[in-house]
């Protein structure tokens, strides 16, 4: 989601309530098997919160990678973003069994500044060995230390030059071994100079940008991008869409430009097109694939054959939601096999089974999903689903968080 400056000042009250009587903010889930409520798979609420039924204030936003040790104590933490102008950083409390929010972020210069994080992650920015917290609010970052998240920096470059960002995602775009800072975007007018993409380096002072794609022949915004060894090179690349297509960029080290790769052209058409990517390993193999995400209820799998780019799976789910953010890989079940987990209206779980992907599970989550995150949010070894939404079906409908996690006796 774009990072924007709000004209309104946004006020919003947070209610505690579920898609059903029994799921309440704080309690544990486990009495609620999903297939009890008519879907399939082994899958209990673990947590669920409505932040209340405001588009302005309530409808929840992405990040690539908001499940991580965000305060270097061994234990993940998750982050849940949204249009409320607060970044909260939420921990499995063990003796209370369930999720609670430790701080709640600002962005810079607030109450001045009153603007919402499109996008977050937890990760190594400053390369040495800790975690910290980026976020796409005036590009952002946090590090924890006496005892709380402090604001360690912000660079303004992209929106004191007419642009936005819309996520952003920690990693080693230039295999140097260390990682940068990407966020992904546009510029709003034919003048700017931001790109799809701008990479951001901590200098050991502050964070400069280094890198960026403006595509020369068309401007788009990349609302989610990926990054990952795609084409099996021993190198990351980063995967984008944009404007109706799919890019793969190749960092040129030598030449300090990004060689572009167009993977699918798509019709111009004002709905329907490519929206966010994932790399992620979906099959198994140990390599990366790239997962389109659509604006649409849609998602192409696409996997390098040794000399381009092929289509691995393609699914419409027709008549849900949209996809948008909403896809993510990785093992939901414990089995050792990954899945794909894709929202469009309800969250859908796939895993391949040799020849294509083929539905495992479903999960109560609608509107429009945002959020489709893996990991280990509960610290006990196993990933857990994190689900959101930025929009709904039906006005009055609540916007949610969920934790879902699988439970092989349910």
């Amino acid at each position: 989601m774009n990072n924007k400056i709000p004209i309104f000042i946004l006020v919003g009250a947070f209610l505690t309530s579920g898609i059903t009587t029994t799921i309440t903010f704080g309690q544990l889930q486990h009495p609620t098997a999903t297939k009890n409520l008519g879907y399939s798979g082994n899958y209990t609420i673990q947590w669920s919160y409505s932040y209340g039924s405001s588009a302005w204030t309530c409808a929840r936003y992405q990040g690539p990678q908001p499940i991580g040790d965000a305060d270097n104590d061994g234990k993940n933490e998750f982050l849940i973003s949204g249009r409320d102008r607060l970044l909260r950083v939420m921990k499995w409390n063990e003796q209370n069994q369930t999720y609670i929010q430790v701080q709640a972020l600002h962005p810079p210069l607030y109450p001045l500044v009153r603007c919402s994080a499109g996008g977050m992650a937890i990760g190594d920015v400053m390369n040495n060995g800790k975690n910290q917290i980026a976020a796409t609010w005036y590009t952002a970052l946090y590090q924890y230390s006496n005892e709380k998240y402090n604001l360690v920096t912000a660079n303004p470059w992209i929106f004191f030059h007419g642009g936005g960002s819309s996520d952003c995602l920690i990693g080693d775009f230039d295999n140097d071994g260390q990682n940068e800072l990407i966020l992904s975007g546009i510029g709003y007018s034919s003048t700017s100079p931001v790109g799809e993409i701008t990479v951001f380096r901590w200098n050991g002072v502050s964070l400069k940008r280094i890198a960026e794609w403006n595509d020369p022949d068309a401007k788009g915004n990349v609302y989610m991008a990926g990054l990952g060894d795609v084409n099996n090179d021993g190198k990351n690349e980063i995967a984008c869409a944009y404007a109706n297509k799919v890019m793969v960029l190749q960092w040129d080290a030598g030449n300090n430009v990004f060689h572009p790769t167009l993977i699918q052209q798509y019709p111009n058409t004002q709905q329907g097109g490519p929206f966010g990517c994932v790399c992620k390993d979906c099959d198994g193999d140990g390599k990366a694939e790239i997962l389109v995400s659509f604006y649409a209820p849609r998602i192409t799998i696409f996997k390098w054959n040794g000399s381009g780019y092929t289509t691995q799976f393609d699914i419409t789910w027709k008549g849900a939601d949209p996809v948008i953010e909403g896809i993510d890989a990785g093992d939901t079940d414990g089995d050792g096999i990954p899945n794909v987990v894709a929202g469009a209206g309800v969250t859908h779980v796939l895993q391949w089974n040799g020849t294509t992907y083929v539905e495992t599970a479903t999960l109560p989550t609608y509107g429009w999903m945002a959020v489709e995150c893996i990991g280990d949010c509960d610290n006990d070894g196993k990933n857990e689903i994190n689900a959101g939404n930025v929009d709904v079906d039906t006005s009055g409908q609540p916007y949610m968080e969920w934790i879902f996690k699988y439970e092989p006796s349910t």
